[in-house]
């Protein structure tokens, strides 16, 4: 933001929550864009004849993307600004998303998928990085979650755009329709978005190198081989399931439309979460918050897989509500720990590159999924082993906490 207003947003606050508002919607679409094709998948598959292990590389190839992307423009946005970055990824994944519901085979719709993910993971980091600057440090959780927020609404309308276009041209009017929306989102973000100069220059401190190698120096070394280990873990969960969840209902014997809205009840758990755990955040701290979520959504996923091909509907819907509640609201609450990490000129390579790392987990989780399917693991040890994702990022973030209190000790003895 120009002005006094863009070191914490205290002297602009409209300013200031504008920025987030609009990041947010960029999350919005990327919650949309990805989730959509878990949905839509019952209609596609047929209609360009793939079978369960085909479908694994599609729903990866948007995250193969975001893993180039994450990594390829935060450097873009370093050179020429933020708004700019986020204006013409926004554009592009638009047009990619839109070509992607012209595609005639599951080839080029791969490669479609991937040119989508590198747009889209090109503008994450510069909005998280943006909204993080701008924010008044005692609302600073609550603002980075609400981020989330906007990529759980995302996921939920997924759902219902999905069962919408059934009767509107299917799959590929949808995904043209939704590419417009990106396209629309662009000229917004353009209009309204501006750069956010580095605040800790202003304020004299030593300004890293916006290197990847200044993530793993010394001082960031241990914090941020545990952030990626939790984002492996975390993208994991969510990415698997919105792409998986409606397929592995339907093998346990729901009906398509029962699945797509289980998908968008597993994600509105996780918006309900975002704030929430941002206010928690806020008033208990990052660590010990999301220490406790993780903990409980392992408890669920292990439950839920344990009893959801016998249990009542009402109660599937309940326990995946509570899985996303406490999962998702996780993966929310755990972007403020990464965005406080870095400093200011770190911070887009920070996210980046740990975004970019945790999304190996969920380039190869989904197809792992697929290739489980074909061989004939139960659907319900599907669902269960996420547990284990959860549990380990529980105890990642209380290693990263252990190092960060010894590393503090030692700069205050230094």
């Amino acid at each position: 933001m120009s002005g006094p207003a863009r070191q914490t947003g205290h002297a602009a606050p409209v300013a200031a929550w504008l920025t987030v508002g609009i990041c947010a919607l960029v999350y919005f679409l990327d919650g949309l864009v990805h989730t959509i094709m878990g949905p839509l998948a019952p209609e596609f598959a047929p209609a360009l004849r793939l079978d369960s292990a085909a479908l694994g590389p599609i729903f990866s190839a948007n995250l193969i993307g975001q893993c180039i992307g994450l990594i390829a423009l935060p450097p873009v946005a370093a050179r020429y600004g933020d708004r700019w970055t986020v204006g013409l990824c926004l554009a592009g994944f638009g047009v990619a998303q839109a070509a992607s519901g012209l595609m005639m085979s599951g080839g080029s719709l791969f490669w479609m998928r991937l040119v989508t993910g590198v747009f889209l993971g090109g503008c994450l980091p510069s909005c998280l990085a943006m909204v993080t600057a701008v924010a008044p440090v005692e609302r600073r959780g609550l603002a980075i979650t609400a981020l989330f927020t906007g990529y759980g609404l995302g996921a939920a309308v997924a759902g219902m755009v999905a069962v919408a276009f059934l009767g509107l041209g299917g799959w590929r009017v949808a995904m043209i329709a939704v590419g417009a929306i990106c396209l629309a989102s662009a000229a917004v973000a353009l209009l309204f978005l501006r750069d956010v100069p580095d605040p800790d220059a202003a304020a004299g401190e030593r300004v890293p190198r916006a290197s990847p190698l200044a993530l793993l120096s010394r001082r960031y070394r241990i914090g941020t081989l545990m952030l990626w280990l939790v984002f492996i873990a975390l993208l994991t969960i969510s990415y698997c399931l919105s792409s998986w969840l409606p397929v592995l209902l339907v093998r346990l014997g729901y009906d398509a439309a029962f699945a797509a809205v289980a998908l968008t009840i597993f994600s509105f758990g996780g918006i309900a979460a975002a704030l929430c755990v941002g206010l928690l955040i806020d008033r208990f701290g990052a660590v010990r918050v999301l220490v406790i979520f993780l903990l409980i959504s392992s408890a669920l996923f292990l439950a839920t897989g344990l009893l959801i091909s016998t249990a009542a509907a009402l109660a599937v819907r309940a326990a995946l509500a509570l899985c996303g509640f406490f999962a998702l609201g996780a993966y929310g609450g755990v972007n403020v720990v990464l965005a406080a990490f870095y400093p200011y000129a770190l911070r887009s390579t920070g996210i980046g590159w740990a975004k970019s790392v945790g999304r190996i987990g969920t380039v190869a989780a989904p197809v792992l999924i697929g290739w489980g399917l074909k061989a004939g693991i139960a659907e319900t040890d599907i669902l269960a082993s996420f547990a284990a994702p959860a549990l380990l990022s529980a105890v990642a973030l209380m290693l990263f906490s252990v190092s960060n209190r010894r590393k503090a000790v030692d700069e205050q003895r230094g």
